[in-house]
């Protein structure tokens, strides 16, 4: 037994769910065959009982026979009895007198005299009743339909018994369920089958594995998608949240479980959320800046295709605080080793151009050589320092006018240049990126125009409510079939995978502090960027 019990244990999910339906199945096909049978059985006893009843009734009205029971003529009987019993499917028709004793029976073998047996005559004979009974008699056990024979008077003369074998019944109800058992065999072998076809089925719809390694598969997914660092929410094409993991509950302060949120709508708990108003029609989107009530972060979003239908979308968001402090150490690190390289660069050409006067002995040269290199490099650095009160934004100014020197461009600050402290709308970051980033295409506008003039205009003051940053260049200026879409994610006029970035980011920058970027035409050419943006940030209602 208990190997038994191990062994069903073991057995494979196919396995138990065809056993399962197949006891299923068997126990319901012996309750409904017992039930059927029962049901016939006690249908054909009543049939009979009211057939023997009627053909009691009938043979006890015949006139002939009433008068046959008067004089006790049994060949008269017989003579009378003998067709009846022909058309009629009763196993003996029997007519006995008053006292119980038989006149005539249709079975030969039974003498004319002879009592009635099975005592069930006294309320016919002396009550006058017409009933159907169970009695042991001549032939056997069998269900008998008794009336009372009744002269002209009214006077009680005889018995007519009709009679039914019970063998006869169980035969007929055999004859009658064997049809149906045929049958529901026949159903049986059908929901075998299909039994056995809905196992196959529901196994390979869970790709042949148990349900122990689903159950596995889920913990591991959940402990995974929990243990992501990034926030991860799923929703359905009606916007009904579906997941959220651990990170998005933290970034995103919400104190419910999962289990009280999914099924809710994301508008209730996010509201002001464009970014998760997704429908059929809108497209994947990667590294969008958005805010996610009070929280700014970078999002993605990708579509949950199954069998080329959407079924919902997979939002992943993390902290821009995040993004814009590994930002801030690239662009830092970045920073000083492209000062480090111009500083290098210059170095060795001025070491060389020294070396060589103090070669040929021209001691005043080499010295009015030192002189100028240090006066021209102390002016870039005090009047950076001076017109500028963010050292940062000092720094970041500095790496780009050596970085222009290099690269053969000319970094002019327009004389009206002043700072004294970058807005708090945008984070010291941000304003950096935002710079660095029109300084950088202002460059390479010019590198590709091919014209002499390669000199470089920025413009930075906060004088007034607004901030303003202009940048001017000396390049071919910008293609108007793309003026209207520059500021999209991936539209650049050189093309390429990692190109269009820059002013995508620019122009998210400024929106989120409330500001606006125009671009102009620089006479006679070149192009020139000009970014308003107020110096507080603005009151929503």
């Amino acid at each position: 037994m208990n190997r038994l019990l191990t062994r069903a244990r073991r057995a494979s999910f196919q396995t138990k769910t065809f056993l399962l339906l197949l006891c299923v199945s068997f126990v319901l096909s012996l309750v409904v065959g017992q039930y059927v049978y029962s049901w016939m059985n006690d249908n054909l006893h009543k049939q009979i009982a009211i057939r023997a009843q009627v053909q009691a009734q009938q043979i006890a009205n015949i006139q002939d026979v009433v008068a046959a029971v008067e004089r006790r003529d049994s060949a008269t009987l017989n003579r009378l009895i003998a067709p009846l019993k022909a058309v009629s499917d009763a196993n003996f028709i029997v007519i006995g007198d008053k006292d119980g004793r038989h006149l005539m029976h249709t079975d030969p073998n039974v003498p004319v005299g002879s009592p009635m047996l099975g005592g069930d005559n006294y309320p016919v004979l002396h009550d006058g009743k017409v009933l159907t009974t169970l009695r042991n008699g001549s032939l056997g056990l069998s269900w008998r339909g008794k009336a009372p024979i009744r002269d002209a008077r009214g006077d009680i003369v005889g018995v007519v018994s009709v009679g039914y074998l019970q063998s006869h019944i169980e035969n007929r109800i055999r004859d009658q369920f064997t049809p149906f058992v045929v049958m529901l065999c026949a159903a049986l072998l059908v929901l075998f089958a299909c039994a056995w076809l809905f196992a196959t089925g529901i196994k390979r719809q869970m790709f042949n594995l148990e349900p122990m390694e689903i159950a596995r598969l889920v913990r591991q997914q959940d402990a995974m998608f929990e243990s992501i660092y990034e926030g991860v929410i799923s929703m359905d094409v009606e916007r009904r949240l579906i997941a959220i993991n651990r990170a998005a509950r933290e970034m995103l302060e919400l104190d419910r479980s999962p289990q009280e949120m999914t099924g809710l709508k994301l508008d209730l708990l996010l509201p002001d959320s464009p970014f998760l108003l997704a429908g059929p029609e809108d497209k994947d989107v990667i590294d969008e800046i958005c805010l996610f009530g009070d929280l700014q972060v970078i999002a993605s979003r990708v579509g949950i295709h199954i069998d080329g239908k959407l079924h919902g979308w997979v939002i992943s968001f993390r902290r821009k605080d995040d993004i814009s402090s590994l930002s801030l150490q690239l662009s830092q690190v970045k920073r000083y080793a492209d000062n480090l390289r111009v500083i290098r660069h210059e170095h060795l050409n001025w070491i060389s151009t020294l070396s060589g006067l103090l070669h040929i002995k021209a001691y005043d040269e080499a010295m009015k050589l030192v002189q100028s290199h240090s006066e021209i490099h102390q002016q870039v650095l005090d009047y950076i320092s001076r017109a500028f009160g963010n050292y940062q934004l000092c720094g970041l100014l500095i790496g780009k006018y050596y970085r222009a020197r290099e690269m053969g461009l000319e970094l002019e600050f327009d004389p009206g240049c002043r700072l004294e402290a970058l807005p708090a709308t945008l984070t010291d970051v941000e304003w950096m990126s935002i710079i660095g980033n029109l300084l950088h295409n202002a460059f390479e506008a010019t590198l590709d125009s091919g014209l002499p003039e390669r000199k470089i205009v920025l413009y930075i003051s906060d004088e007034g409510e607004d901030l303003i940053i202009e940048v001017a260049d000396k390049g071919p200026g910008v293609d108007p079939a793309l003026r209207d879409r520059i500021f999209e994610r991936g539209v650049s006029r050189h093309g390429g995978a990692d190109r269009g970035i820059g002013l995508y980011l620019i122009n998210n920058y400024i929106k989120q502090a409330g500001g606006t970027i125009i671009v102009e035409d620089n006479i006679p050419h070149g192009a020139i960027f000009t970014v308003f943006a107020p110096k507080r940030k603005p009151q929503h209602a």
